[in-house]
């Protein structure tokens, strides 16, 4: 799940994807970049005593110093997701950033990952 969602993000923000928390507070923040976090995950389709799936829920947080790009990206990463697979849990929300420059918007989603028992 990680891989995939990694690639998607890639497209929109190429070398600039991190999970969040990684990004180095020493270095200057990107024109843009997008983060994100598994906030929670959970076996599925109880059938025969084994797990038919996993849940992932997972935040994106995309990150710019442009407000129009806060503006734009977010429903094109929401559209790129949602093709790959992953549920929109939200529309998003706005959320702030450790500098001035930076503002951005933090979207959840549900991936549900097939298990092979």
């Amino acid at each position: 799940m990680k891989t995939l969602l990694t690639s998607i993000l890639e497209t929109f923000c190429p070398d600039d994807v991190y999970l969040q928390g990684t990004l180095n507070p020493e270095v200057a923040y990107p024109q843009k970049f997008i983060t994100f976090f598994v906030t929670q995950s959970s076996f599925d389709g109880f059938y025969d005593d084994n797990a038919s799936y996993i849940n992932w829920y997972v935040n994106v947080m995309f990150y710019s110093n442009n407000p129009q790009e806060v503006l734009d990206f977010p429903p094109q990463i929401i559209s790129a997701l949602k093709n790959a697979g992953f549920i929109p849990f939200n529309a998003g929300i706005d959320i702030l950033s450790d500098v001035k420059t930076h503002t951005g918007w933090a979207m959840e989603f549900i991936y549900q990952e097939t298990q092979t028992n």
